[in-house]
């Protein structure tokens, strides 16, 4: 007798085994569970990829301060997003190349850990030319996409890597939103202690952070 088909979803814990097949890949996505090898490298890729989405588009959620802070033209706020895109798009490409060599585990975590300076720089950046190189270096780290799709392609089994990508990629460009909630959120917060034109800047240390941590993290925990 065939073996029963799993469910795509399994809205548990885990628990029990995962269902694989003869390559090893999960033949089921266990949403709540984090759970290693599958779930756990599953959701460390999504929430990765969200702060990087957070990181890139976090100078932009801030923009009306930053830009009085730094006396940034319309010009110079046009170039920054362009050397953001130009970024994600030139570290893609390279990004590719090192996956096929290395694995997405080793791209995302050092990928993570390699931008993390451009992120706490932006805490001392004194002028329009550092801001836009600055957005041009963070943006690299939209490389994490290919990480993304990559990790889910080598996890989960054919018949749901389509849905797995999908969550990961839907839920790790929510960064994109919340970024615009979070960053005056933390802004506000700091100001309350101290003047405007430093509390923006203490806010990257959020995402910075953020990105040695879930580096770390995935180098040591993820599979």
């Amino acid at each position: 007798m065939a073996e029963p088909t799993p469910p795509l979803f399994q809205f548990c814990a885990g628990g029990q085994p995962m269902p694989k097949d003869s390559e090893g890949k999960a033949k089921t996505i266990r949403i709540l569970s984090f759970g290693p090898p599958y779930m756990r490298a599953f959701h460390l890729n999504w929430i990765a990829f969200m702060f990087t989405f957070i990181s890139t588009f976090a100078p932009a959620a801030l923009l009306p301060v930053i830009r009085d802070s730094l006396d940034l033209t319309r010009v110079d706020v046009g170039n920054a997003g362009i050397a953001a895109v130009v970024g994600a798009v030139a570290s893609r490409v390279m990004m590719g190349n090192l996956v096929d060599m290395y694995g997405p585990r080793y791209g995302f975590g050092f990928l993570l850990l390699l931008t993390s300076p451009g992120i706490f720089c932006m805490a001392v950046v004194k002028d329009a030319a550092g801001f836009i190189v600055l957005r041009l270096f963070i943006g690299f780290s939209l490389a994490a996409f290919v990480c993304c799709q990559f990790w889910c392609t080598s996890t989960f089994n054919t018949k749901i890597v389509g849905s797995a990508n999908a969550i990961a990629a839907g839920w790790g460009n929510m960064g994109g939103g919340v970024t615009h909630f979070l960053m005056p959120l933390l802004w506000q917060g700091i100001a309350m202690s101290q003047p405007g034109f430093i509390a923006w800047r203490w806010a990257f240390f959020v995402p910075a952070s953020a990105h040695i941590i879930l580096g770390a993290v995935i180098l040591m925990f993820a599979q």
